[in-house]
Parts: structure tokens; C-alpha cells; sequence
């Protein structure tokens, strides 16, 4: 005896579901207790974009490669160095993913893309130098690696060319793919890996010289190894939180027209992000008045933090109580901390400084996570009802 058995699902949706999207047929994505209904005829339009088009720069930034170390007739390269492997995919890598990141940011543009719809021409330039560094510094970190694990490996012309032409292709296809999802909870992610990523490297490339034993602000001395990539990582990071800051508020204002502290908050997140930028730029031991400003950067930056936490009732449009509540737990250990401090119990400058910033940035990531969902526009829902039509054939 065998059966066959057959089934029929029919969704049968309101005039009103059936006037916006305009749809006969679609697919029923089944993932547990989430149902998915999407368009029969939807495509990967992102994914076309991407294999399109970050082949062709690959190609010419090889072509660039093999014709330079040609010309210099070396025919073997090595891996790490002034004149390497790693220095030119760092600077081929960088201008072509840049330069393929703009491009498709402008075509994104053209076809109006509704991620790129709050996105205004002023931020391009800002984001451009965010993810121009971010490259660069992924580059770098890579290849650092590689050094470790390879130390003193040789390649020849061909196989370093075709070593390029991956590095670039990916560079690239990550850049196109990057703007097919540019979001403010991309740009807030980006932002939490570049800081704790830039301040963990610092961390530990710094170990041997005991920086705890001083402050953290001594990995962006010149005493420091690499202080460079800590003063970075703040100026980079503050770059970021400005572009972050533009687009949020650029939907939260087609939102809530008429609220107007959300522009005192607006001002108060800038002056925050070139506050962090400026304790980047002006080393704690640098010359003049640099230790100086340094310091009232750096203290600025905990009086915005402070202030956005006592109004964050009235700054925040629809805020939740549960945000609420939490701001004001992490505003109260920020205070009693800062208090051991100052009276000189049991807290060190080291560990008041790091416990500070854990605190601090915590609480500004929930804030910017809290502004993103605020800034987006309610998604619609609509009731559908479902029929299963079951047709059973048995055979003896």
C-alpha cells in the first residue's frame, strides 16, 4: 500500500494588503514559529550589484601591481615591508575599495535605495574617510598576522599577483556589499568593533611596558608602541559617531518635526564625538598646551555624557522605561566611581579611567542603538488568514 499526499497553501489576505504591494504570488518562508511572506518575483538585486562590478577594479589594481614590480624586474617580493606585498595591497586595496565604494554608493543614490534614503551628500565624505581607514587598518592587522605566521616569506611575481587580485576582489565585493546594507545599526556595530578593537591592539602591543601602572591615556604617548593606532582609533571613531549622528537624526526629525530637544540632543552627541576625536589628537604628553587640552577634552566628553543621561526622559522622543532605567543605574555608578576617585579611595587613575569608559561607552551605544529604532518608520502589520488544502491519493 502506498499514499501520496499533496498540499495546497492558499493565504488569503485584505483589499488593503492586496492595493500596496500588489502581489499574486509569493513564498512562504517557514523558520519556526516566524512565518515570511515575500514577493514570487524578488531577486538579490544586492548581490547582482556585487559580482558585477568588483571584478573589474580588481583586475586593473592587479594589472597596476604586476606592471610596478615588472618594471623594477623583481620577480620575487617579499611578503612584509617597505616595498612588499602587504604595502602595496594596503595602498591598492585601500584606493580601490574606496574608490568602489563611492561608486556604488552613487549608483545606490540614483536607483534610490531606501537604506541610502537618509543618507545625505554632506555625510559621503565622512563615511568615505571612515571606511577608507577601516580598510586600512583591516589590511594592516591582517598582513600583521601573516608576518608572525610567515616570517620572512618570499613570493614570487605571478603568485603575489594572483594573492593580490583575491585581497582586492574581496575588498571590493565587502565595500559594494557594505553600501547594499548601510544602516545606522551597521555604522553603530562598525563603531563598537573600530573602538575596541583600536584600544584592545594598543592594549596589547603595550603590555611589555606595564601602561597600567600609569594611565590609559599613556598608549597614545610617545612613549607608547604604536600610540599611533590608539590616536587613530579615537579620530576615526569620532568621524564615525558624526556620520552616525547626521544620519539618525536626519529620520528622526521626519518623524517627530515638532520636538525640538532632540536638537539639543543632536548638539550634545557632535560635541561628544569631537571631543572623543580631540583626546585623540592631542597626546596626553605632547608638546605646549596639548597635555592641556587633552584633559578638558577628556573631561568635556564625561559632562556631555552626564548631561545626556540627567535628560534622557526629554531628549528621547517615546523612550522606554526600561532605557530609562538603565541610564540612570549606568549615570549612578559613573558618579560614585568618579567619587572614589576624586576622594582618593581604593580607585586607581588606571582603573577609574577604564571603568569609566566601559561605563560610558556602554551607555552611548544603548543610546545610539535606542535613537536608531526611534528614527525608523513603524513597519505596517497585517492580519492574513491561512488554508491548507490536503488531497490524498492512496494506491493497494
Amino acid at each position: 500500500m502506498g499514499s501520496n499526499e499533496d498540499k495546497e497553501l492558499r493565504v488569503i489576505v485584505n483589499d488593503e494588503v492586496s492595493d500596496v504591494n500588489q502581489v499574486n504570488q509569493a513564498i512562504l518562508k517557514i523558520d519556526g514559529q516566524e512565518y515570511v511572506l515575500k514577493s514570487n518575483n524578488h531577486s538579490s538585486n544586492h548581490q547582482k550589484l556585487a559580482l558585477r562590478y568588483f571584478l573589474i577594479p580588481a583586475v586593473i589594481g592587479t594589472l597596476i601591481y604586476f606592471l610596478f614590480f615588472n618594471s623594477r624586474e623583481q620577480l620575487f617580493i617579499q611578503l612584509m615591508g617597505r616595498i612588499s606585498i602587504a604595502s602595496a595591497i594596503l595602498l591598492i586595496g585601500s584606493i580601490s575599495g574606496v574608490i568602489t565604494f563611492a561608486i556604488a554608493f552613487i549608483v545606490g543614490k540614483r536607483k534610490k535605495l531606501a537604506n541610502l534614503e537618509n543618507i545625505y551628500w554632506r555625510n559621503v565624505p565622512t563615511i568615505l574617510l571612515s571606511f577608507a581607514i577601516i580598510i586600512a587598518l583591516a589590511i594592516l592587522f591582517f598582513f600583521y598576522l601573516l608576518g608572525l605566521l610567515f616570517e620572512g616569506l618570499v613570493l614570487d611575481i605571478y603568485l603575489s599577483s594572483l594573492l593580490t587580485f583575491i585581497f582586492i576582489s574581496i575588498i571590493n565585493y565587502v565595500m559594494i556589499s557594505f553600501v547594499m546594507v548601510l544602516s545606522p545599526s551597521l555604522m553603530t556595530k562598525l563603531l563598537v568593533v573600530v573602538i575596541l578593537s583600536g584600544v584592545i591592539i594598543s592594549m596589547i602591543t603595550n603590555s611589555e611596558a606595564q601602561w597600567w601602572q600609569r594611565n590609559l591615556s599613556f598608549l597614545g604617548t610617545q612613549e607608547a608602541s604604536g600610540a599611533w593606532q590608539f590616536n587613530l582609533t579615537l579620530m576615526l571613531s569620532a568621524f564615525m559617531m558624526i556620520a552616525l549622528v547626521d544620519y539618525l537624526f536626519v529620520g528622526l526629525k521626519k518623524i517627530y518635526p515638532k520636538h525640538r530637544p532632540l536638537t539639543i540632543l543632536r548638539i550634545l552627541l557632535t560635541i561628544t564625538a569631537i571631543c572623543l576625536g580631540l583626546v585623540g589628537y592631542f597626546p596626553s604628553d605632547g608638546p605646549g598646551n596639548m597635555p592641556k587640552y587633552h584633559n578638558q577634552s577628556a573631561a568635556m566628553l564625561v559632562y556631555m555624557i552626564i548631561a545626556m543621561i540627567i535628560g534622557i526622559k526629554w531628549f528621547v522622543p517615546k523612550v522606554s522605561r526600561e532605557f530609562v532605567i538603565t541610564s540612570y543605574v549606568l549615570g549612578i555608578m559613573l558618579f560614585v566611581v568618579t567619587y572614589y576617585y576624586l576622594t582618593g579611595w581604593y580607585i586607581t587613575l588606571t582603573g577609574f579611567e577604564i571603568v569609566s569608559f566601559v561605563l560610558a561607552f556602554t551607555w552611548l551605544m544603548l543610546l545610539l542603538q535606542t535613537l536608531d529604532k526611534a528614527s525608523r518608520e513603524p513597519i505596517p502589520v497585517y492580519d492574513v488568514d491561512i488554508e491548507v488544502k490536503k488531497e490524498t491519493e492512496s494506491k493497494t
